[in-house]
């Protein structure tokens, strides 16, 4: 699977399952790989933390639980200043 299609299917995962995370983990950070949910954190960079230690070096996925037309704004990822690879 391309990393494309691994992302696709994170991000479709993470629809189907948006209105529990909304109940549960509002504002919160989900982490996704695949169709496995990872586990929610208060911080970004708690999620990143958890995802190398749970991925190690494979693509996963963080998204902050927000309503539908919340904006937020990462401007390290738009630019590519980060990188899961340490």
């Amino acid at each position: 699977m391309t990393a494309e299609e691994t992302l696709q299917t994170e991000l479709q995962f993470y629809e189907k399952n948006k209105q529990e995370y909304l109940k549960l983990y509002p504002g919160q950070f989900v982490l996704i790989k695949g169709e496995q949910f990872g586990g929610a954190y208060t911080t970004d960079a708690e999620a990143y933390k958890a995802g190398l230690d749970q991925f190690g070096d494979q693509t996963f996925l963080i998204r902050q639980v927000l309503e539908d037309g919340t904006k937020v704004s990462y401007p390290a990822l738009t630019v590519g200043v980060m990188s899961i690879h340490p």
